[in-house]
């Protein structure tokens, strides 16, 4: 139990898949994701290790999660050794939208990718948004809300 603890705390995870073998995740520190200081409505609830779809297979992350105002939203920690080229892949995604889903914005000083993407509610399409960004060894995604100030405000949080 004290073992499974201690690695959960340290966020060892491995990010090799069969289309990138290469790819091995480095440890994750929870630094990225704040749990204090946070934007005024937002509260900090929990830290985990999930699994995120990105591209065509599934990738391991801390994710930090965050609620207020009803809405939840998330903080998704990668390391990788080729952070931009996991970006590329998270943006080909995108590849077939009908619509502009990329804004090119900037974060804590660093270049940031504001993604719109669209859910159905009761056949009506909603606009959430997300920001990605890479950093030296890993690349980060906060968002999954429909306010996009909330998201924009969450991710200058993570001073990364």
């Amino acid at each position: 139990m004290f073992l499974a603890a201690m690695v959960f705390i340290s966020g060892c995870l491995d990010d090799t898949t069969i289309e990138n073998p290469g790819n091995k995740t480095q440890t994750i520190t929870s630094e990225q994701i704040p749990t204090a200081n946070l934007p005024s409505g937002l509260t900090f609830m929990a830290i985990h290790e999930t699994e995120v779809d990105i591209g065509s297979s599934s990738r391991k992350a801390i994710e930090g999660v965050y609620r207020g105002d009803g809405d939840e939203i998330y903080i998704d920690v990668f390391n990788t050794e080729t952070p931009e080229s996991f970006l590329d892949e998270y943006k080909a995604q995108y590849k077939e939208a009908n619509y502009a889903p990329f804004t090119e914005i900037s974060i804590n000083g660093h270049n940031a990718t504001q993604v719109k993407y669209y859910i159905t509610i009761n056949g009506t399409q909603i606009p959430k948004y997300n920001i990605i960004w890479t950093t030296k060894n890993s690349m980060i995604k906060v968002g999954g809300s429909v306010n996009v100030q909330k998201v924009i405000d969450l991710a200058k949080a993570t001073n990364s």
